[in-house]
């Protein structure tokens, strides 16, 4: 939270989606906790939020998450899944799928133009390591690696893809690398 900016912004559809996601794998105590740390009642899906906000919601919801969910891990994949299904169901979102046309590959390539629409942070860069494999790259990114392996699983989960393998780890203060892989 420290090394976010004002200009580290991210869209109020993935603070609402986050919101809904600790109501329902927490409870309503939690969410009008974390309604109060963030001074915000509702936010509006296409306004720009400072990611410090997003990341100080997942801090006070984690402790209760971690617990109901098996860990710190699994709790934050699942937010990572809710928020790349909550983009997949925006305008942007359906564009992605559409572009992607059920094909993994295709899909991960046009990425890139999603994580620009939501997110005004990082850099991402894409190298395929093989025909079903590849190394995604993140620069600059705030959010914990597991968050991003359920991202990458959500996504992943709308293509024809099978046996879908995520591993995520942290290279550095803001840096992390996905190993992404299927059948």
């Amino acid at each position: 939270m420290e090394l976010a900016t004002p200009e580290d912004t991210v869209r109020g559809m993935f603070l609402r989606g986050l919101l809904e996601a600790i109501g329902e794998l927490g409870d309503e105590a939690l969410v009008r906790r974390c309604r109060e740390v963030s001074g915000h009642e509702e936010f509006v899906e296409l306004f720009s939020y400072p990611v410090g906000l997003q990341l100080r919601l997942i801090s006070v919801a984690m402790e209760t998450l971690a617990g109901r969910l098996g860990g710190w891990e699994p709790a934050l994949r699942l937010l990572g899944r809710r928020a790349a299904s909550d983009f997949l169901g925006s305008n942007a979102g359906r564009m992605l799928l559409v572009m992607g046309g059920g094909e993994p590959k295709r899909l991960l390539n046009s990425t890139p133009t999603g994580y620009r629409v939501s997110l005004s942070y990082g850099e991402h860069a894409l190298r395929w390591t093989g025909v079903t494999s590849c190394l995604w790259s993140i620069k600059g990114g705030f959010l914990p690696y597991p968050y991003l392996e359920g991202i990458f699983l959500e996504l992943l989960g709308k293509t024809n893809a099978r046996n879908v393998t995520v591993v995520g780890r942290q290279t550095g203060p803001l840096d992390s690398e996905y190993d992404i892989s299927w059948e």
